[in-house]
């Protein structure tokens, strides 16, 4: 009789808890929520199409669109976002979420993690990989190179510091781009674009600056290789570039030709040694 007994409890504990999470999920106020998550992300403006509670714990976004000030078409947008607390991260006194996205035909896994169980403020790490990402679709990226690269991007990113001076902290980002074509704003060696079979890159970012340990790119007529700093500004196409490396062309009888590219980001000067 006891084990007839004990499974009809167990049964009415898990539909008690079905019925609770059905009602939340039934009850869960959206728009409420909606302007919370505006009001939190601002200065950035933030439009949501959908917004409701997701399993395990959570929140569910669908369509949402990022854009900045004074750059109202540099957007960035993500079919889904699922918003997660990371329940271990709890057990341990500190404050995590757990984040993953799909959009511009791929998708991103990601988590933060702050050291204050309580607050978003003070000492964070996150951590991201991404893959699959077509980003010819990303008007943000678009705008800030002021030119539109295509290919496929996968890669992975890391950062830890203080959420009231990001400059201050550390990272590393590590990509690899596929099939595409980066167009150039002056022609070089009789092409007005480059295109590449796959470029990597090895990035690390410190004290407000990005030092590429590696770039390479690939390609049937032409390879390049470049190294340097990359001094960032609070306008990214204002960022000062101070590379070097080489260009070798193997349909010119594998031509080689050492290059310095300076200026910025939205103007990149190139000179040939």
């Amino acid at each position: 009789m006891r084990p007839k007994m004990n499974r009809a409890l167990v049964g009415y504990i898990l539909a008690g808890v079905a019925m609770l999470v059905l009602f939340l999920y039934l009850r869960f106020p959206g728009e409420v929520v909606t302007e919370t998550i505006r009001a939190a992300a601002a200065p950035v403006t933030l439009s949501l199409d959908t917004v409701r509670p997701a399993i395990p714990p959570g929140i569910h976004l669908e369509k949402i669109t990022a854009g900045f000030q004074g750059r109202p078409e540099a957007t960035l947008q993500a079919d889904r976002l699922t918003i997660r607390s990371g329940l271990l991260s709890l057990l341990r006194g500190r404050f995590a979420f757990l984040l993953a996205a799909e959009g511009y035909g791929g998708e991103v896994r990601g988590r933060i993690e702050f050291s204050n169980i309580f607050s978003v403020q003070g000492p964070f790490s996150a951590a991201a990989n991404f893959r699959e990402i077509r980003i010819e679709q990303c008007a943000w990226l678009r705008e800030t190179l002021a030119r539109r690269i295509t290919g496929t991007l996968k890669g992975s990113v890391s950062f830890g510091g203080g959420a009231e001076a990001l400059k201050n902290g550390t990272g590393n980002l590590d990509f690899t781009l596929t099939n595409g074509a980066w167009p150039l704003l002056e022609n070089l060696f009789g092409f007005d674009r480059i295109e590449f079979n796959k470029i990597d890159a090895r990035i690390r970012f410190q004290n407000g600056a990005l030092k590429i340990t590696e770039l390479t790119l690939n390609g049937e007529k032409l390879r390049m290789a470049l190294k340097g700093n990359v001094l960032l500004s609070d306008d990214i196409q204002e960022s000062r570039i101070d590379l070097n490396g080489t260009i070798e062309m193997p349909g010119q009888g594998n031509r080689r030709v050492t290059l310095a590219v300076s200026g910025t980001l939205g103007n990149p000067r190139t000179r040939f040694m």
